[in-house]
């Protein structure tokens, strides 16, 4: 306290031996100095929430309401409608070996395409969140702190090193070569693996807190167990745009689309290597897996 009033005791007594004149400076100055403040503190408000409102307007992240279904029978499968799917996505899932083989291809596609569009939706989402801060960068525009922090946050999810790296990692597969996966991993619904499992890839683990009862011979690696074919859809692309083995096909992938032209950098997924890569362009090709890659999910339920 003492030097406080020490400190206004000496401004007392330096403003009293200033002139009029120097007196009216200093008052003058002081309150342009005071409404230079406010203005600048008024332009950065204005400033962030502009920003705010213009991210918000750009990217305001959509959620997609999930139904969540079990399968008893097979009148429990919901058909799709390619122009508007219903994101169903199946919790139990039963064997479709009792079904005539043009019946049973066509109730597995009903099971999993849903889930497919779903995580791509949400894939699709993030790249283009990515491109749009990629960009702003690139411009020298300011990022909001939710915007880095999203994009911290990605990075790490796909340990990604820089922007363009997370653009190669964080991508989406052509829907006929996921078809054409599933059916050849699960024997279109057939596999132990897939009823027992929700397990449509035929995905292991060492992990027991993801294990299912399924034990390899000879091996402490268990089948991996899912809560839902959605859940099984996440991590078969996690695996695809992480794995080393797949950096070719990644790299491809972002000059084209082509399933049958992609299917050629998948030998990797299976030992039998390059005959695992005639066996996807095949079951494409006869099934005609194509026509699903345009297909989109209900705007319905998209908020």
């Amino acid at each position: 306290m003492d030097r406080i009033d020490n400190f206004y005791r000496k401004l007392r007594i330096f403003y009293k031996r200033l002139s009029g004149r120097e007196k009216i400076t200093i008052v003058l100055v002081s309150f342009l100095f005071f409404i230079v403040l406010l203005k600048a503190i008024h332009d950065v408000r204005t400033y962030r929430i502009i920003k705010k409102e213009e991210f918000e307007k750009a990217f305001k992240f959509k959620k997609v309401i999930v139904l969540y279904r079990t399968i008893h029978r097979y009148s429990d499968i919901v058909p799709v409608n390619c122009s508007a799917v219903v994101p169903i996505t199946y919790t139990k899932v039963i064997s479709l070996s009792g079904l005539p083989i043009p019946e049973r291809k066509k109730k597995f596609i009903d099971m999993v395409l849903p889930s497919i569009l779903i995580v791509n939706f949400y894939i699709k989402q993030d790249r283009d969140f990515v491109k749009y801060v990629k960009k702003k960068i690139e411009e020298g525009k300011y990022l909001l702190p939710n915007e880095e922090e999203k994009i911290k946050e990605l990075m790490e999810k796909y340990k990604a090193e820089d922007l363009n790296e997370l653009l190669e990692k964080m991508n989406v597969n052509p829907v006929s070569i996921v078809l054409a996966q599933a059916a050849i991993e699960s024997g279109w619904g057939t596999s132990r693996f897939f009823v027992e499992a929700n397990n449509i890839f035929g995905v292991w683990t060492f992990n027991k807190k993801y294990a299912s009862k399924i034990k390899a011979s000879k091996s402490n690696v268990y089948l991996k167990a899912y809560p839902s074919l959605l859940d099984s859809v996440k991590d078969y692309y996690y695996s695809i745009n992480m794995s080393w083995a797949y950096k070719k096909f990644r790299l491809v992938r972002l000059k084209t689309n082509d399933p049958l032209l992609l299917s050629n950098y998948l030998e990797k997924y299976s030992i039998l290597r390059e005959r695992y890569v005639e066996k996807i362009k095949i079951v494409i090709k006869t099934n005609n897996l194509t026509k699903y890659d345009n297909c989109r999910l209900s705007p319905a339920y998209i908020h």
